[in-house]
């Protein structure tokens, strides 16, 4: 069998920031993606003004659906992980491979695509859980209408420390008695025998969590409670094995509700962990603000206006802009009558 040699991997210059916003970068598989709409930029003006900028510009659109539901996003991969040739883009788009391939020819020559690495993304170790196993002899008696976490999340508490006097136990004892209860039980104080050996190595970040929450709790983790955590993970996007680190360092702490713990940390497990974005100066934002008020142009320096049926400079175009356009044909010089 004929083994082709790895194609070079083709990504979206600057999506995060042309082709992501707050939302769309919460979502792990978007039927939609947020795109520049300002007719006077300088890479709106650059596809368009060609003899066949129409069908470049067409084609590069297809590339941005195809980039926006690629993973990572922005790169030009398939599912598998390898990544796309000119035939199967052509496949893909529905457009002729000749056109797929002048368009990415161009739009690297201009800057919009750029050459990857060759690194091959990592599968998501996220799955759905497989059916119940048979109850095991001795597991905890369930208790009747005990719901695994349900509707008991902002019960969950966590304390960092000792106490005084007892009151983190005599808190928790109130808790496991009183008669909204649910029946999850709070975290019994443990001897340092009961907890797992500390180098197991378990198959999977899955067996791992359900190694350490019995080891906390004092009986096995429900079926239930770990479908749900693997559904709000998957949601997300997130890999188990990071949310089990994160989880680690919260149950060496007490806790008196850990399902309804770890319920609430898988949902909001992003929320929790992802660091604010960095800050932002006065004459950044003034730079990321800016707007021409004459041609619209978002970007200092790459002004265009349309004047008489041809693109001319704006009075804001920089004179190093106004030469390399009028270099590449863009901008064309008046004769003298």
């Amino acid at each position: 069998m004929k083994i082709e040699s790895m194609p070079q991997l083709l990504r979206v210059r600057d999506w995060d920031r042309l082709y992501e916003n707050n939302r769309s970068r919460e979502i792990d598989r978007t039927s939609w993606f947020p795109a520049p709409n300002d007719l006077a930029a300088g890479s709106y003006v650059e596809v368009v003004t060609h003899a066949e900028g129409a069908a470049h510009f067409g084609a590069w659109n297809a590339l941005l659906m195809v980039a926006s539901r690629a993973k990572p996003r922005g790169t030009l991969v398939r599912d598998d992980g390898r990544p796309h040739t000119a035939e199967s883009l052509a496949l893909v788009t529905r457009l002729p491979k000749q056109l797929i391939e002048t368009a990415i020819e161009r739009l690297l020559e201009i800057g919009h695509l750029e050459i990857g690495g060759s690194k091959r993304r990592m599968k998501n170790n996220l799955r759905s859980h497989p059916s119940a196993a048979p109850p095991q002899d001795g597991a905890a008696k369930s208790q009747k209408g005990a719901a695994e976490g349900k509707g008991t999340e902002h019960h969950h508490q966590e304390e960092k420390g000792k106490t005084k006097n007892g009151t983190a136990s005599a808190r928790a004892q109130a808790h496991a008695g009183s008669s909204g209860s649910t029946g999850e039980k709070p975290f019994p104080k443990k001897s340092d025998d009961d907890e797992p050996a500390p180098d197991v190595t378990y198959a999977s970040p899955d067996d791992e969590l359900k190694a350490i929450y019995p080891a906390k709790a004092g009986e096995p983790m429900a079926v239930g409670l770990l479908d749900a955590i693997l559904a709000n993970l998957a949601a997300q996007g997130v890999d188990m094995a990071d949310f089990v680190a994160e989880a680690k360092g919260h149950l060496q702490n007490k806790l008196y509700n850990p399902a309804g713990f770890l319920r609430d940390l898988s949902k909001r497990f992003r929320s929790k962990t992802q660091a604010s974005s960095e800050p932002v100066t006065a004459a950044e934002a003034a730079a990321r603000d800016y707007r021409c008020e004459v041609c619209g142009s978002t970007t200092p320096g790459e002004g265009v206006r349309f004047v008489d049926g041809k693109f001319a400079p704006c009075s804001c175009a920089s004179p190093e802009y106004i030469d390399r356009q009028r270099s590449r044909g863009v901008f064309v010089e008046k004769t003298a009558s």
